[in-house]
């Protein structure tokens, strides 16, 4: 978790937030999470964590949207406590209404492409400041004790919350609030929409641990994965382009 965590930053910096949260947008996060939740659990308990964690993926999608029409309002603080409200709300919303899997995929598709379609477009440019030598290692320890907090809970905690906190936005809230502090809300508007854009890779991926985790071999089944959502969010991006 610590390198993947450093290298989305490292593309940032390198190319740009638009691309680099495009990279950050690949399950870096939510994949650790569920192998190791199927790893400990068994692959039928990951499997059928899914349904939620597609209820989960749309909390992310809203936790994006309010982040970046508040942002240009309040610091990064207040911003990240409300989005995790609207996260939490459509958690809770949830709750004791497990969908069919094709209506969980549908309603993700179409809320992705609603909010990328009235995402707020950033206005001016990044406020570039120098980076603290903290930075990446603070942002490391950060997201990593998010990973294994949820991880140790997954069996205390049951499929249904498992599955809901499993896209938990812990790289989106990662990288928009370190963006926000260092560069302004316009740059963390621009990260956030390059991480929605790979939100139907993120579909994708949690439909194939879903389908095929269960069918083979833990590791390979997350290997074929990781290249299957890696093609669909690199078809995603030139189409958008």
């Amino acid at each position: 978790m610590p390198p993947l965590i450093a290298g989305v930053t490292m593309s940032v910096r390198k190319w740009g937030e638009g691309f680099g949260g495009w990279i950050g947008g690949f399950p870096w996060v939510a994949g650790p999470i569920s192998f190791f939740i199927a790893m400990e659990n068994g692959p039928i308990f990951a499997a059928s964590t899914i349904p939620s964690a597609l209820m989960g993926s749309i909390g992310t999608t809203f936790f994006a949207l309010i982040y970046s029409v508040v942002a240009p309002r309040l610091s990064w603080l207040p911003s990240v406590l409300i989005s995790y409200v609207a996260f939490f709300i459509v958690a809770l919303a949830s709750l004791g209404r497990t969908p069919s899997l094709p209506f969980a995929i549908g309603l993700n598709v179409l809320v992705l492409s609603g909010v990328l379609y009235i995402f707020p477009k950033p206005k001016g440019k990044a406020e570039y400041r120098k980076h603290p030598v903290y930075d990446i290692p603070l942002r490391m320890f950060v997201a990593t004790l998010f990973v294994v907090l949820l991880t140790q809970l997954s069996d205390k905690l049951g499929p249904t919350w498992s599955g809901i906190l499993t896209p938990f936005p812990i790289m989106t809230s990662t990288l928009a609030v370190f963006t926000h502090s260092q560069q302004g809300p316009q740059a963390a508007a621009r990260i956030l929409y390059g991480l929605l854009l790979a939100g139907y890779g993120f579909v994708v991926f949690l439909l194939g641990v879903w389908w095929i985790v269960p069918k083979m071999s833990i590791g390979l089944a997350y290997g074929i994965l990781a290249i299957v959502t890696m093609t669909v969010n690199a078809l995603m991006i030139k189409l958008v382009r």
